[in-house]
């Protein structure tokens, strides 16, 4: 009788998380369960693996967020017994390619209308975008890494990632993130307006030229608000349609931390 090996994902069928797994498990036989919210989600599971499943191996496989931070190298993390976090902030950031892009611009007639008409057109494209947003990730990023396991402040003030806020001002993205760690002083003692400021002022830093003309972006901005920023660039660009694109020509062995994803659901076979 062959082991059951299921990988729990965040999302539904359909969803990015649940076909970028089932794109890199072709040779592979797992089941694929998505469970919709990343909260709560450690509960849903055990009560699936106690009442459904019953798996033979198993494990979680979530976008990293802002929750932990971006190792220096491309690689999963592991927390716990089965949760595994992706390298890259979203499952979106996968699906950001230059020459993926190029070819879906290209071959749907949209390479005059957005005036891209080779890779350096869209490197220069994606670095304009993620450069718009680069305030409001620092602040995002630094919420991130100030927050604990007693907190529940979100990472954001809008209503959610995608969802950018109108101002993306330095100055405006900083305030409003010592607003959002004032907001829960109640669960902490340390921190501050200079807490946060510095913190913010080292991931600046770091989001510099060399930074974003290697497009390290598309690990560490989150997803969901790169493509609002490039939305806002190409008008009317049909967002869906690229990522079912991407995902269709999707090469899960350009990334280091999937290949290894692969390589724990193969050895666990």
């Amino acid at each position: 009788m062959s082991k059951i090996t299921t990988v729990y994902c965040e999302g539904v069928a359909g969803s990015h998380d649940y076909d970028i797994i089932n794109k890199l498990a072709t040779d592979l036989t797992i089941r694929i369960e998505p469970i919709g919210s990343k909260k709560g989600a450690g509960s849903a599971i055990q009560v699936y693996e106690r009442l459904v499943v019953k798996s033979d191996f198993y494990l979680f496989f979530r976008d990293r967020d802002f929750d932990e931070a971006v190792p220096d190298t491309a690689r999963l993390t592991k927390k716990g017994n089965y949760t595994f976090f992706s390298h890259r902030t979203t499952i979106e950031n996968y699906l950001f390619d230059i020459p993926a892009f190029f070819s879906f611009v290209e071959a749907n007639g949209m390479s005059e209308k957005y005036q891209l008409r080779n890779h350096s057109d869209v490197k220069k494209l994606f670095i304009k975008a993620a450069k718009n947003i680069k305030y409001y990730q620092a602040s995002r990023h630094t919420l991130g890494f100030l927050r604990t396991d007693k907190t529940s402040f979100n990472t954001t003030w809008t209503e959610g990632s995608g969802i950018l806020p109108e101002v993306l001002e330095d100055e405006t993205c900083m305030n409003n993130g010592i607003a959002k760690i004032l907001e829960a002083k109640t669960y902490t003692e340390i921190w501050d307006r200079d807490s946060f400021r510095d913190k913010y002022k080292e991931f600046l830093g770091f989001f510099d030229d060399y930074f974003f003309d290697n497009l390290n972006f598309l690990i560490w901005f989150q997803g969901k608000d790169f493509a609002t920023s490039l939305k806002k660039e190409l008008i009317d660009f049909p967002l869906k349609s690229y990522y079912n694109y991407a995902k269709s020509n999707f090469n899960f062995t350009k990334f280091p931390d999937l290949v290894e994803f692969h390589k724990i659901l193969k050895d666990n076979q």
